[in-house]
């Protein structure tokens, strides 16, 4: 009988360490941009604000508490909006060194036993680079626990496909994997699936996806589709396109616009939206 591991429960009390660890990891998921903004409404609360408010505020006992710590207050914001730009700045110079070794990485696989030997948090990222240099948008959604929905979601085109990821030296795909697949590709109204293995499918899993928008790749076939794009960067980067975005400094595609007055122009966006939503003519 196979037993399936408890979720280890969780502690009931956080220490403040883990709590910034939280928040330190909360600014690298965000456009420096972002942390930059927020800095600046909390200076300005700090120095403006704060201020403005005092000489109206309640006394308690004939003393305005609000204009006795003024001073403190505005020491307090300066170093809080110093701290947020800093969290922001590190996560920035994070998600380029991290971008950079799934690239180094994805050059080094040989061959599927490479691919196997890599742990599902990296099988997973090296699809994503995988697909980027394919010049798919890529959204990571996955997770360690498989909840038969998708790990990826592409976008290429205006088409929307979710991508499921299986990570195991000897896994055998079956068809009741397969179909979460494409009950989660209705679900979402996507244009399609793919479902990726470091292993191998069943026959009545391929023959069922025969006339459905379902792509099913096994681990050679991966291995296969990273060497046809290894050692190059995604369609975007060519050296007449690459451009960086201003904001958040991921890449930036050209895109076309499918509604409002500028229907059917195109124009340079951020890869990182909807989080960071930055446009630029395509004449800039």
């Amino acid at each position: 009988m196979c037993h399936i591991p408890r979720a280890m429960p969780r502690r009931s009390r956080r220490s403040s360490g883990s709590d910034l660890i939280d928040t330190a990891a909360l600014f690298q998921q965000v456009p420096f941009i972002y942390s930059v903004i927020v800095a600046v409404v909390v200076a300005l609360l700090a120095e403006v604000a704060a201020p403005l408010l005092a000489p109206a505020y309640p006394k308690a006992n004939g003393i305005n508490f609000l204009l006795l710590f003024l001073p403190f207050i505005r020491i307090i914001g300066g170093l809080f909006a110093a701290a947020i730009v800093l969290f922001g700045l590190w996560g920035a110079v994070s998600r380029g060194l991290e971008s950079r070794g799934e690239r180094n990485r994805f050059d080094r696989q040989t061959g599927v036993d490479s691919i196997r030997r890599l742990n599902w948090q990296e099988f997973e990222r090296l699809l994503g680079e995988a697909y980027r240099r394919q010049g798919f948008d890529v959204i990571q959604r996955g997770g360690p626990v498989g909840d038969g929905g998708a790990d990826l979601e592409l976008r290429k085109n205006g088409e929307k496909l979710l991508v499921q990821a299986k990570h195991w030296k000897t896994w055998v795909v079956r068809l009741p994997q397969v179909r979460e697949l494409w009950g989660a590709v209705a679900d979402e109204h996507a244009d399609g699936g793919i479902f990726v293995t470091s292993g191998t499918f069943t026959n009545d899993a391929r023959a069922w996806t025969k006339d459905k928008n379902l792509t099913l790749v096994d681990g050679d076939e991966l291995a296969q589709m990273i060497t046809a794009v290894q050692n190059t960067r995604p369609s975007w980067a060519t050296a007449e396109q690459h451009r960086a975005c201003q904001r958040c400094g991921r890449p930036m595609v050209v895109r076309t616009a499918k509604r409002g007055r500028g229907s059917g122009q195109s124009f340079w966006a951020c890869t990182g939206y909807p989080t960071c939503r930055y446009t630029e003519p395509i004449s800039a």
